[in-house]
């Protein structure tokens, strides 16, 4: 019985020595682990520092204006997916008000003769989504700005290369739609100047608008009107009703134009506004063809009686390249 227990007693303790010795041999791998990862860490903490450094430096030249408080812009430049830094959210929620109601400051004094409507109008060109993507890229602003979001720097890139081959400012969309990340970079960067000036938005429109140019004026956007409320316009001085029908065949989006129930034009686009937007404009070319359009209503200055016939033509073609009509023919 005591042999018995002894052989016990030494299993026992056998077990309990390798059990004590593989966990004493197990403990500088972990630790060395640790060690290695906390170096990373440490490593690419301040590689980030520094390159959010950098960004700040880049981004206050761009604005022409030096942060107080410098966290402002780097909050401004961190998207929700970067889980390390407080994000941009906050400031784009205030700079969505405070750049909009500093626009309308801005137009309310320096068109007092345009009434609500327009002045609407003008706002909504010049702080649309469309319009800050493309002050975002033309600065090239998103490349400042740190996150983990998978695919979203090839969405810029692409919006990017089709703003490329635009041929003029486009105020009310291109052929793809913004994505909105773009313009949030925006109002973030306008909210950041707005808290760090104290809530002053005289001085913000003075700081930002060197940002937003070029600014659309009312002359601008009588060039290139809002091709929905251009067509609703048109055809309500024709006393015709227009609708818009959306459906969708596979992943693409169809936008159909119907007047008093005729059908009229389409489009199509992965996106639902750029569908919309193509179906306006075919149907407006289409229309210019088969309505009598009122020439003083577009703009155009009266042709003098003395004019000579050529130079007649000339100014009915430029007219016609710049509101895309097919060429004229002359009887």
């Amino acid at each position: 019985m005591g042999f018995r227990f002894d052989v016990y007693l030494l299993l026992l303790l056998f077990f309990f020595i390798r059990t004590l010795l593989s966990f004493l041999f197990s403990l500088p791998v972990p630790f060395f682990l640790l060690r290695r990862v906390a170096a990373t860490y440490l490593a690419n903490a301040a590689t980030s520092f520094s390159d959010m450094g950098a960004s700040v430096d880049s981004v206050e030249r761009i604005l022409n204006y030096r942060f107080r408080d410098k966290r402002l812009l780097e909050d401004a430049l961190t998207h929700s997916s970067y889980s390390d830094a407080t994000s941009y959210e906050r400031l784009e929620f205030v700079g969505d008000a405070a750049l909009g109601l500093a626009f309308t400051n801005h137009v309310f004094l320096a068109y007092p003769t345009l009434d609500p409507g327009q002045l609407s109008m003008i706002r909504a060109a010049n702080i649309s989504t469309e319009k800050l993507a493309r002050i975002a890229v033309k600065h090239g602003l998103f490349q400042f700005v740190r996150h983990n979001a998978v695919g979203l720097a090839q969405k810029v890139k692409v919006f990017a290369e089709a703003v490329s081959k635009e041929d003029e400012f486009v105020a009310h969309g291109g052929s793809m739609k913004a994505p909105k990340v773009l313009a949030d970079i925006v109002e973030a960067l306008a909210a950041a100047v707005y808290v760090d000036i104290k809530f002053d938005l005289t001085t913000l429109w003075v700081i930002f608008r060197g940002l937003l140019e070029p600014i659309v004026t009312p002359e601008a956007l009588q060039q290139q009107p809002q091709p929905v409320s251009l067509l609703f316009e048109i055809c309500q001085k024709q006393g015709k009703y227009v609708d818009i029908k959306h459906w969708k065949k596979g992943v693409k989006n169809i936008a159909t134009v119907f007047v008093d129930g005729e059908f009229i034009a389409s489009g199509s686009s992965d996106q639902k506004d750029i569908a919309k937007l193509n179906a306006v404009r075919e149907a407006l070319q289409r229309l210019s063809t088969s309505m009598v359009v009122d020439v003083d209503s577009l703009g155009i200055d009266e042709i003098n009686g003395s004019l000579e016939i050529k130079e007649a033509k000339q100014k009915l073609h430029k007219l016609c390249m710049k509101k895309k009509w097919p060429k004229p023919i002359y009887e």
